[in-house]
């Protein structure tokens, strides 16, 4: 069985070769998202990908990442950029056809690294469900403010029937918050180590070697971009240049495959304060790299893509 990591980038475009630019700023060697410098230390390419699938206007997260881990086209996601958290109609797209799902029909061991802490049990189908229809039903125990953002990889997970990481596997090593270094967390009370992003890069290639396929979100990048000086981005986009760097290093280039992309820019241009129409960075290194590369144009390509490693048990 191939073994894969997938690494998902919130709002990460390919942008120019220009001080606002937090990647050119940062001198990524791991994250080189900038015109003019798409190429990883070991010469491997970085391909720039479509995300805007011919629709007008920006890309959005929820129809973005419908498009990433679904394989969903244009037309499926009603041929509007769809921001925030899916809809029913996406949900229901998410319930068909979600690459978690997929992988396992497959007969591959994919796996959701992310952890709830403190809220693991209620991302379970005794609290939470998607319905044929799309709609979310929801227990009288699940929070009031949690019922308006449950994402597309939290309906990924309900609908592939997996139970959400939590604390304890944090505190073990075998998961990751969305934060990986948990300062957020440890801000908030919870009693857990802070990961540097070596250590985090530790977890996810464990992670790696007890499954077929790891996938990892993380979504400070967006979050940054939208609220963040420019100071602070650069910083954040040094920790995870050492994060991707410190992993590939840790991997085995013939036999591991890494993916790592997003779903709209928005960080690779600091003046512009939201989301962008550039292209997107698609990292795909490793055993089936150059395959991968060849395969993926656009954000929808990534699934079909990536089952197409997978054979059919």
């Amino acid at each position: 069985m191939e073994r894969v990591i997938f690494i998902f980038i919130d709002g990460c475009g390919v942008g120019l070769m220009q001080p606002q630019n937090p990647f050119f700023q940062a001198g990524s060697r791991f994250l080189p998202f900038w015109q003019g410098g798409m190429r990883l230390p070991d010469g491997t390419p970085v391909a720039a990908i479509d995300a805007c699938l011919g629709i007008p206007g920006a890309p959005q997260s929820a129809s973005g990442q419908t498009a990433i881990f679904c394989g969903a086209q244009a037309a499926e996601i009603g041929w509007r950029h769809s921001n925030g958290y899916p809809d029913r109609s996406l949900r229901r797209i998410i319930l068909e056809k979600n690459l978690l799902s997929l992988l396992a029909a497959r007969g591959a061991n994919a796996r959701y690294l992310n952890a709830y802490p403190a809220h693991e049990v209620l991302f379970t189908a005794r609290h939470v469900r998607i319905e044929p229809d799309g709609r979310l039903w929801f227990s009288p125990a699940f929070p009031e403010r949690f019922r308006r953002m449950i994402s597309v990889t939290s309906c990924m997970l309900l609908a592939s029937g997996q139970q959400p990481f939590g604390e304890k596997d944090i505190r073990s090593g075998q998961a990751l918050y969305q934060d990986y270094s948990n300062r957020q967390l440890i801000e908030k009370g919870l009693d857990l180590p802070e990961f540097s992003p070596a250590q985090a890069a530790e977890v996810i290639r464990g992670a790696s070697r007890r499954v077929d396929f790891t996938l990892y979100e993380y979504f400070q990048t967006d979050l940054y971009a939208h609220r963040k000086a420019l100071a602070e981005c650069v910083a954040l986009v040094s920790d995870l240049d050492t994060l991707i760097g410190t992993l590939l290093a840790s991997l085995d280039k013939k036999q591991d495959t890494l993916v790592l992309t997003s779903d709209h820019g928005n960080l690779e241009d600091h003046a512009l304060r939201g989301h962008s129409r550039n292209p997107v960075p698609l990292i795909a290194w490793g055993r089936h790299g150059t395959r991968l590369r060849r395969k993926i144009k656009s954000i929808s390509d990534v699934t079909p893509a990536i089952l197409e490693l997978y054979k059919h048990s």
